[in-house]
């Protein structure tokens, strides 16, 4: 596969910043291991999975997913095990004489350290019966002393250096030949994903193992993680008055951040199939309406993209996900959530501004969402949590709006009777409006909005 399609479906455009870190890792050999650091949702799997395959092409990559199997007690066969898997030749672990070698000094290591569960590990991935590796009697020895070998190996390294030393030797030995094998180039690189989504106790352990174990010279780790959970997690073990973040800093040799600043790309290719009201939102961020002295330009927040074909329900989406502070992932979530209201209504023009409002408050705080419901709580409630939020606005014909002001017009509508809605109707103009009209003649089924909200948060 060439590389226009292995980065076919790259709308944020990660192509060039994995080339880049590619020659950053080749030129600085000191760089054992390098953290992608990025929010949760933020598109860290994507990049490692799309990257580690247009690295196979010239090197070996190992690809470990670790919340797969953080239910295991030790990281350290989880992640041999994995590179013996994605590494050998045949179908059996233990094909070639390096993987064997592995085998022997992980068993040397693992000797007294939860066999049991070894056992299944191994067994599940390679089909091979621990028993053969380890012997009767470490097997028989498994309960008294579960997880706690690498722990000590660790603290009296004095004591096991030699097995530590075979061990880097062997793991080396493996990649080499794979390498050799497969007509490649050193180094070889391991790719973690998912670390943050691990236990606690996990994802340190597995630091600290790819830190004692894995410092080789011809092996670069790449990390993904969300190093402000990351640093929740060790908190969680060692106490908050801990120096989580000095901590974690001594795993990682250099960190690199996913630039997520341009969401606009993505929310275009988000389908809406439904007709839906037309706010009038300039997608450029200018306006000239009549009887403006001068035309209006974008201000500070202010949503825009520079396209006059740009859907307006995409721009919503980026507004709103700006606004309460969500993460790509969790917006596509929220679209998808928004189009299955959206087919379950009867036809209308949809209000795609008020579900999308109503899907992501429902997320963001409880108690705006129950409030927005409640005609004595609702302007309130918006307004002491947009008092929090990113400001965000959109550019009118006639002005510019915030997120606060639409969702406050929309609350008016839906708490409103009719008499004050037909009042409403002859004092405001624009978009306000459009809004009335469309609201007027549909107005119970804009109020049931709220109830199907329940069941599309269901959705992931």
């Amino acid at each position: 596969m060439d590389s226009s399609e292995i980065w076919a479906d790259d709308l944020m455009e990660r192509q060039p910043s994995a080339e880049f870190l590619t020659s950053y890792l080749l030129a600085n050999p000191h760089i054992k291991v390098l953290n992608v650091n990025s929010p949760w949702g933020a598109g860290k799997s994507f990049f490692l999975s799309r990257w580690k395959e247009e690295l196979s092409k010239e090197h070996v990559c190992i690809f470990f997913n670790a919340w797969e199997t953080d239910y295991t007690a030790e990281p350290l066969i989880a992640l041999v095990t994995c590179i013996e898997q994605q590494t050998m030749d045949d179908v059996s672990l233990g094909s070639t004489e390096a993987g064997k070698n592995v085998i022997k000094v992980v068993s040397e290591l693992m000797k007294k350290a939860a066999p049991l569960i070894a056992k299944g590990l191994v067994k599940k991935f390679s089909g091979v019966e621990v028993d053969e590796l380890l012997g009767k009697e470490g097997v028989d020895d498994a309960g008294e002393a579960v997880g706690g070998v690498v722990e000590a190996l660790i603290k009296e390294q004095s004591k096991t250096a030699i097995h530590v030393r075979d061990f880097k030797k062997a793991i080396l030995e493996k990649l080499s030949q794979a390498t050799e094998n497969k007509t490649l180039r050193t180094p070889a690189f391991i790719f973690i994903d998912e670390l943050d989504r691990c236990r606690p106790t996990y994802a340190i352990e597995l630091l600290e193992r790819v830190k004692h174990f894995f410092e080789l010279e011809d092996c670069r780790f790449i990390v993904a993680s969300d190093s402000t959970q990351l640093a929740h997690s060790v908190r969680a073990v060692y106490g908050e008055k801990f120096y989580s973040e000095r901590y974690l800093s001594r795993f990682f040799d250099a960190e690199f951040r996913l630039d997520n600043s341009n969401i606009l790309v993505i929310a275009k290719q988000i389908q809406c199939q439904f007709s839906c009201v037309a706010l009038q939102i300039s997608t450029t961020g200018y306006a000239n309406a009549y009887g403006l002295e001068s035309p209006l330009e974008p201000k500070s927040g202010t949503i825009y993209a520079e396209e006059s074909n740009y859907p307006e329900y995409a721009l919503i989406l980026v507004g709103l996900a700006k606004y309460f502070k969500v993460e790509l992932r969790e917006m596509l979530r929220y679209a998808q959530q928004i189009n299955s209201m959206a087919s379950a209504l009867p036809s209308h023009n949809f209000h795609y501004f008020w579900a999308a409002y109503l899907i992501f408050s429902k997320a963001a705080s409880d108690d705006l969402y129950h409030a927005l419901g409640v005609e004595s709580k609702a302007s309130a409630a918006v307004d002491l949590f947009d008092a929090t939020a990113v400001p965000v606005n959109y550019t009118f014909p006639d002005g510019h709006e915030s997120i606060a002001e639409l969702a406050k017009f929309y609350t008016r509508i839906v708490n409103c009777g009719n008499d004050e809605l037909r009042q409403m109707m002859n004092n405001f103009q624009g978009w306000r409006s459009s809004v009335l009209r469309e609201a007027y003649q549909r107005l119970d089924i804009i109020r049931s909005y709220k109830k199907l909200v329940e069941l599309a948060h269901r959705i992931s």
